[in-house]
């Protein structure tokens, strides 16, 4: 279905947090390999104009927390004996962290996040997971401060 790894774009209405005040953008996006998934530099736009650079290589689509504060975004990463996998980012956007979680995947397709709960598939193609992911019982491999 659309939106999905392979096909989402930056008019989507579900990149936009719920005040409308704050939108996951995405530019320069690319096949990570032939027929693979999107991938590339995602951004954080306010309605007064901010854009904060949230990640190098994210993929899609993203998903807002219900309550609007916490957005999580699959990022690409290389990890030596795996290769190239997702882990999920979650921005609170109030204290602008991205938390990303030590877990691995192979192609995230993130539908819903509620309260601290993300829901979506693992690998949507071929061999279908359904992904139901706690992000305050998973360990964070890296936090970053984003700067404004």
């Amino acid at each position: 279905t659309y939106p999905n790894p392979w096909d989402f774009h930056n008019n989507d209405k579900k990149l936009a947090s719920a005040d409308h005040y704050q939108k996951v953008v995405y530019y320069d996006l690319n096949e990570i390999a032939m027929g693979a998934p999107l991938g590339g530099k995602c951004f954080l736009e306010t309605a007064n104009n901010k854009k904060i650079k949230i990640h190098d290589w994210c993929g899609g689509p993203a998903a807002w927390e219900t309550d609007g504060q916490l957005v999580s975004i699959p990022i690409w990463t290389r990890k030596f004996l795996k290769g190239t996998v997702q882990q999920i980012g979650v921005l609170d956007t109030r204290n602008m962290e991205l938390k990303i979680l030590r877990k691995s995947f192979s192609v995230l397709d993130i539908r819903s996040f509620d309260k601290a709960t993300i829901y979506g598939y693992d690998s949507p193609i071929h061999k279908t997971k359904t992904v139901t992911f706690d992000i305050e019982k998973e360990k964070i491999e890296v936090l970053i401060k984003l700067t404004q």
